[in-house]
């Protein structure tokens, strides 16, 4: 093959990425989570790539991943959400700081029409960060994530699988796995003796990364806004997490 159509092909496969004996730094989004931030390196959560964000339910995924929509609706981009279990509750979406204007929900049952409305977001290239919230293995096999991944990268987008970390396909393409490892209860003395949830500890692990070491870990508190959820002796509950020194918004 002549060097000038190798050179054709890998930039078309890398867009010039590992041409001419340098490779092209990658960019990405910060949480604003300053330990998490940390843990994942200066790249963050990078864009053009998948990161998988796993762990059992109610593990503070939906958290973190609001915390990314956060950050692009902030910068005035346009985030989108595909939401095949109708898991997203608006208004924890715009206590943790998301532009609902600016954010795109999709939702339906058929698997189908949600690899369809998929492809058509990330290849739009309208959107900066998309996430896919719970969509299951049978969903997204080999080729599907080899297309959404190779669109995200030509445009740019941040992709965000949420997952319970069962998804061979999405394990492997994924650039960077963030296992949400533990979470416990936040309590907060209440004047009649008992205590009322205030939050969360999340506490999560880079699984894999591309872009740096994995093992690292982070811990952050997410606090639910305006305290709903009162329970009697919870008092002595609030000696948990004192070590606590980031928070974020609950979702």
């Amino acid at each position: 093959m002549p060097v000038a159509a190798l050179e054709n092909m890998l930039e078309r496969r890398w867009h010039g990425a590992a041409l001419h004996g340098h490779v092209l730094s990658l960019t990405g989004w910060t949480t604003g989570i300053p330990s998490l931030d940390l843990a994942l390196g200066p790249t963050g959560i990078p864009h053009g790539r998948l990161t998988e964000i796993f762990g059992d339910a109610s593990s503070g995924k939906t958290t973190l991943a609001f915390a990314l929509l956060a950050a692009c609706t902030r910068r005035g981009d346009i985030g989108a959400y595909v939401d095949p279990e109708n898991s997203l509750f608006a208004p924890a979406a715009e206590a943790a700081g998301i532009d609902l204007d600016r954010l795109i929900v999709v939702r339906s049952k058929a698997e189908q029409a949600l690899r369809r409305a998929a492809d058509a977001i990330v290849r739009s290239g309208a959107c900066s960060v998309v996430v896919l919230d719970g969509i299951s293995a049978s969903a997204l096999q080999t080729h599907h994530c080899a297309r959404l991944v190779s669109q995200a990268e030509r445009n740019g987008i941040t992709l965000v699988a949420l997952s319970r970390g069962e998804s061979q396909p999405l394990a492997s393409f994924a650039s960077l796995r963030v296992r949400m490892r533990d979470l416990s209860p936040l309590w907060q003395s209440g004047s009649d003796g008992g205590g009322r949830l205030s939050g969360f500890r999340i506490v999560l692990e880079v699984a894999k990364s591309k872009m740096g070491a994995p093992g690292r870990s982070a811990a952050f508190d997410a606090h639910i806004p305006g305290v709903t959820m009162s329970w009697p002796g919870g008092e002595r509950h609030s000696r948990e997490e004192e070590h606590g020194e980031h928070s974020a918004s609950i979702a």
